[in-house]
């Protein structure tokens, strides 16, 4: 689970408090409340660039934590863009 409790909206750069907000069926990402954008918005690039910066955060944060997040909600995305869940928890140079 995400554990930031305000987020930006990759579409339209508006901050939101996540709670309460749905969030997509499809993508697994909060809708934004402002736009009603979500990963499914994005361009195949789009969606790439997002998911890189999401596993950049949680590396970080599961870095000092070590708690690791759960992209299984995303996995729809992480499919259509080519890119394993273990790729993007892994955290690790290549």
């Amino acid at each position: 689970m995400c554990r930031a409790t305000t987020l930006c909206c990759f579409k339209c750069a508006g901050w939101f408090d996540k709670e309460g907000v749905e969030s997509c069926r499809t993508c697994g990402d909060w809708k934004c409340p402002h736009c009603g954008s979500c990963l499914c918005s994005l361009t195949l690039d789009g969606k790439k660039i997002a998911i890189a910066y999401m596993a950049t955060y949680e590396n970080l944060l599961r870095e000092l934590t070590g708690e690791s997040y759960d992209f299984g909600r995303h996995r729809r995305v992480l499919k259509e863009i080519g890119v394993g869940r273990k790729i993007v928890t892994k955290g690790r140079v290549s």
